[in-house]
Parts: structure tokens; C-alpha cells; sequence
């Protein structure tokens, strides 16, 4: 992440002449093209909407976007809340989720300073929604092992494996997809052999790197393990290959694979991370999450703490958007 330039006096301070293209160009430059892919890629299509809600306000330019603008695009956003938004010409906009707007006001702030190079304007998301970001999942994760297994089978026969791999790393270890498509799977499966358990340090969001995050193995992870690596490319680590990059590798292999996910009712990768996080409440409770059983206060605390670990997530109530409130 670089430091923010200091605004100059051009149109857009110097990032284009279309808003949007401006402020991705902006979010661009301040990640660094080589650099944090996802997050780019997520700022960038959420930009999108704050962008337009601009253009629509009659602000087409970024040095006339002003605190009233920000504050205004709050209030457009907490009206979603509550059901569709009509626009004067008759044009609807669908309602949204709260930690979806949350995300929005998150992303406009971010490219406002990206553009700007300080924080002189931005808008407090909790303040604008007047509700907080908690997710709580309500049903349970829909990623049964033979579901995923039909789904590796048809990515096999299609000959997406890397595809398949990332599933079935998702699956048994609760890596999210970047993780999976970046892990050093040979020192995984040194670890393993070695040790019994194995550190997930590559492809972490917002690169955090932690050293709690270790699972311990299964015959049934170190099979994931041992797949993956029949999928390698020569000279590779992980599952891209050297001349190859994340965003060619979704669009190429990865996106065809979320495809065949759905069509065997697994809505996503990130649910195949809340069906791992529902093996790792069951494994310490007994139960599997929102079954209806009570578990004892302090049990079911040991487990969400132990669900946020393997995610990787450094808050314990994170574990509430995988395996449900108490």
C-alpha cells in the first residue's frame, strides 16, 4: 500500500477524466497494480455505486465531491436499508444488507483519500446507518463432503483440478479462495509430515500473517494436501503458475469452477469455509451449530474462539458469520 499522492489541481486531481475510472485508478496506484488484487478488485466494483450516486447529485467531478456529498450518500444508503430507493426518473434500486452498506461508506471513504491524499472528508458508517455491520448466519452451511465431492469430480472431468483443489483446500482447511490459490502446499505437507499440523501464512486478508493459524492434520486434510500437489505447475509452490497472476487464474479457471459449486448447491467458496467452521464447533461441542441442541455457555465459547483461529480472523465474534449466534 503506498502513500497517498497529494492532490493537484487537474480534473479528478490528475487520475482521468470519468469519475469512475478516476477513482479506480486512484484505488490502483494506492494498492499498488502488482499488489492486494482482491481488495482492488472489491473497492473498485463497489466504487462503482458511489461513483454514479455522484453523477446523478450532478457531481461529475471528484474535487467537487464535499462533505454534504458523503453525508448525503449515507442517507441514500440507509434508505435501502429499509426497501427499494426510487429515483426521480423512475429508476429502482434494490435494498441492501447492513455490513453491505457498511462496506460501501467504507469504500468511498478509501478512495476519497486515495484521490485526495487525507481524510479531511470522510463519513462514519456506523453513525450514517445508525446500525452496526454484524453478520449473523441463520441456516446452516449448505456444504455437505458429498456435495463438494460430486463438484471436484465434474471440475476433474472438465479439467479445472486447480479448481478442484482450491475447493477441496477450502473444504477441509478453511482457506478462503486467494489462500488457497497461494499457499506454499509443499511446506504444508513438510509441516504435516513433521509435525501433525500445518500454518496457513499465504494469500491471508490484508496480508496478515499469524502464527496461531495452524490446523491440525486429518486423513482427510492431507488428502486435500496431496491432490493439490498433483495439480501444481512445474516449478510452482502453489497453485499458480510463475507467469501466471490471481486475476488470470479466477478468470480463467476459478470463476467456471464457482459455477459447477452452485449447481451442486454450494452457493460459494465462503461457504465451504462455513461448513469447515461447523466441523471445528462440532468437533469441540459435540454438536454442529444452529442444530437447535444447547451447549453450555463456556463450551460454546471455547469453539467460536477456536472457529475465529482457523479462519484466521482476530475477533471472536467474527465466528458468529459462520456457525451462528449463541
Amino acid at each position: 500500500m503506498k502513500k497517498p499522492q497529494k492532490p493537484c489541481n487537474k480534473r479528478n486531481y490528475g487520475y482521468g477524466r470519468q469519475l469512475r475510472y478516476a477513482m479506480c485508478r486512484a484505488l490502483t496506484l494506492f494498492y499498488g497494480d502488482q499488489d492486494h488484487f482482491g481488495t482492488r478488485r472489491t473497492h473498485q466494483y463497489r466504487v462503482r455505486i458511489f461513483a454514479r450516486y455522484c453523477m446523478r447529485q450532478g457531481v461529475v467531478e471528484a474535487r467537487l465531491i464535499s462533505q454534504s456529498t458523503l453525508d448525503s450518500y449515507g442517507e441514500y444508503l440507509k434508505s435501502r436499508l429499509q426497501g427499494e430507493y426510487v429515483w426521480r426518473d423512475g429508476t429502482t434500486d434494490k435494498p441492501i444488507s447492513a455490513p453491505y452498506a457498511h462496506n460501501l461508506i467504507s469504500t468511498a471513504n478509501t478512495a476519497l483519500y486515495a484521490m485526495r491524499g487525507n481524510a479531511k472528508i470522510e463519513i462514519s458508517a456506523l453513525q450514517a446507518l445508525a446500525t452496526s455491520r454484524r453478520y449473523v448466519r441463520e441456516v446452516p452451511a449448505r456444504a455437505d463432503q458429498h456435495a463438494v465431492t460430486q463438484a471436484v469430480a465434474k471440475m476433474v472431468s472438465k479439467g479445472d483440478r486447480r479448481g478442484a483443489a482450491v475447493a477441496l483446500l477450502a473444504r477441509n482447511w478453511g482457506m478462503r479462495a486467494q489462500e488457497a490459490t497461494l499457499q506454499d502446499l509443499q511446506r504444508m505437507r513438510h509441516e504435516i509430515l513433521t509435525t501433525g499440523r500445518a500454518w496457513i501464512l499465504q494469500g491471508c486478508k490484508g496480508g496478515r500473517q499469524s502464527t496461531d493459524r495452524w490446523v491440525s492434520s486429518t486423513p482427510a486434510r492431507l488428502e486435500a494436501i496431496e491432490f493439490a500437489l498433483q495439480t501444481l505447475p512445474i516449478g510452482s509452490r502453489c497453485l499458480l503458475d510463475k507467469t501466471e497472476t490471481v486475476k488470470v487464474f479466477y478468470q480463467r479457471e476459478l470463476n467456471r469452477c464457482r459455477r459447477v459449486l452452485r449447481s451442486f448447491g454450494v452457493v460459494s467458496y465462503r461457504e465451504l469455509r462455513a461448513a469447515f467452521a461447523a466441523d471445528v464447533y462440532q468437533s469441540i461441542t459435540g454438536v454442529l451449530p444452529m442444530s437447535g441442541v444447547h451447549v453450555p455457555r463456556d463450551l460454546d465459547k471455547k469453539a467460536r474462539a477456536e472457529v475465529a483461529r482457523v479462519l484466521g480472523h482476530g475477533r471472536i465474534q467474527v465466528s458468529s458469520g459462520y456457525v451462528g449466534g449463541y
